[in-house]
């Protein structure tokens, strides 16, 4: 089953931007915001794979005070 990370605005809950894990582990993206929620991952979290961070922000959630990972999914 894929995993998939939705980022929102904190403020109003719109969707701001997504990332997928397919079952196949190929990553996609919708925009720039969870491309930087996952590279800021992985920076804290060196020689992991894009894949350990999305699976690891759908479970943990971030947040920068302005953009989250949607929590009710």
């Amino acid at each position: 089953m894929a995993v998939v990370v939705n980022i929102v605005s904190v403020r109003d809950g719109q969707l701001v931007s997504r990332a997928t894990l397919a079952d196949d582990g190929t990553v996609t993206y919708q925009g720039d915001a969870a491309r930087s929620a996952v590279r800021r991952w992985l920076l804290a979290n060196r020689g992991r794979t894009e894949a350990d961070a999305i699976r690891a922000l759908a479970v943990d959630g971030w947040s920068n005070g302005y953009l989250m990972v949607q929590r009710d999914q």
